[in-house]
């Protein structure tokens, strides 16, 4: 199927053959959410789900993520669809019937619709039709541990990235408009990583501060401090963000405490600045405890790199998009988002794009009441099939 043909009626076709499928697969998921690389159990529920279709599967992949190779009914090359399995430590305030019934977890970053959405593409493309005009193979990739774990990169480390020619995944994306996909070339999004800093001053009795160094005042400073290497470091026109999401000392109300500790991420599309900011961070940290007759210690970790799609690949899943549901619903980006994605370390070492799914105005990603309507997955399931259908269509 060429793309200047369309993909007129695919989106109903997904919906009337596997839609119900998707979507007791989305939320059977949802009830039962796991962490990191602990999927064992979103594993076992998606090999139930492609039991039976002409795939080839390895399991225990990144300890348990899942790669199904589907051979279409040509020669030709490679192409893989990503979906990411992990949920989130947060507690559910959804009010869903099929809320999460594990205190503390929550699919809160649409994993749950990622998983069953692959699911979906991979029951589609099997089917008679539509596998014999794949002329190459598709690689359908379940991938635990991306919300902090890096299992994308592990996943890479073991070789899944072998063998492939080009790389796509998509993600559901609160803010904009629902049934409506989204890319650009080159970033898309920012570089993720993080810093914990430890102040140490010397403690003393709360009513003697002049007898100690006040880690709690010093670390407040530091904080502060942080935020002009932004605001008068970087160049304007240039993203970047540095926030500190955790910071905490003492252990009583009249105790000074010898320590303070703080945490949080840093966010950039640049490499060289993304290179430079942890020794300004701690130049800037140091000077300011040492003034203070402190010191200040960081521990710096460059967690997920950019995620920047290839031209070509951008190009031909909003093209794809295009035809799927209507020139007005596929939209090139004008900025990148400053949030992560460890999806980057597949576009590392291959071609590649990574999409935003609109589910129109919900709450935020990583939220306890993020929820999304359910007919968005057959949509996506249909825009996943018809990437793979036009990358693999000569």
């Amino acid at each position: 199927m060429d793309v200047a043909q369309g993909f007129e009626g695919l989106v109903d076709e997904v919906q009337k053959s596997f839609g119900e499928d998707i979507v007791a697969l989305r939320r059977d998921i949802h009830r039962e959410p796991e962490l990191g690389f602990d999927t064992k159990k979103t594993a076992e529920k998606i090999l139930a789900a492609l039991e039976g279709l002409p795939l080839e599967i390895e399991t225990g992949v990144a300890e348990n993520g899942i790669v199904a190779t589907l051979k279409g009914g040509g020669e030709g090359p490679t192409i893989a669809l990503r979906a990411d399995m992990d949920a989130l430590p947060i507690h559910e305030e959804t009010g869903l019937p099929f809320a999460s019934g594990t205190d503390g977890k929550m699919h809160a970053c649409g994993h749950d619709g990622h998983t069953s959405m692959l699911v979906g593409a991979a029951k589609t493309l099997s089917q008679g039709p539509l596998r014999e005009r794949l002329n190459g193979t598709v690689k359908f990739v379940f991938q635990p541990a991306e919300e902090g774990g890096g299992g994308g990169r592990v996943m890479v480390e073991e070789g899944v990235a072998e063998g492939i020619d080009q790389i796509f995944a998509l993600h559901l994306w609160p803010g904009l408009a629902f049934g409506t996909a989204a890319t650009k070339a080159g970033p898309i999004m920012a570089a993720a990583d993080k810093f914990e800093m430890e102040i140490k001053g010397t403690g003393g009795h709360g009513a003697m501060p002049h007898l100690s160094a006040d880690a709690v005042v010093i670390a407040a400073h530091v904080a502060t401090a942080l935020q002009t290497i932004v605001s008068r470091e970087v160049d304007p026109v240039q993203p970047a963000v540095l926030t500190i999401g955790e910071i905490g000392a003492g252990t009583a109300f009249n105790i000074i405490p010898e320590t303070a500790r703080m945490g949080g991420t840093v966010r950039t599309i640049d490499d060289d600045l993304r290179h430079r900011l942890p020794e300004r961070m701690e130049e800037l940290a140091k000077g300011v405890a040492r003034a203070m007759r402190a010191d200040a210690e960081l521990d710096y970790t460059f967690s997920y790199p950019v995620t920047r799609n290839d031209p070509e690949s951008a190009a031909l899943a909003l093209k794809v998009a295009g035809s799927l549901f209507g020139e007005d619903r596929a939209v090139e980006l004008a900025h990148p988002s400053m949030g992560g994605e460890d999806f980057a370390f597949f576009l590392q070492k291959l071609p590649g794009a990574y999409i935003w799914l609109g589910v129109g105005d919900v709450s935020g990603l990583h939220t306890p009441q993020f929820a999304f309507d359910e007919d968005i997955l057959p949509q996506g399931a249909a825009l996943l099939t018809a990437i793979a259908l036009e990358a693999l269509s000569d």
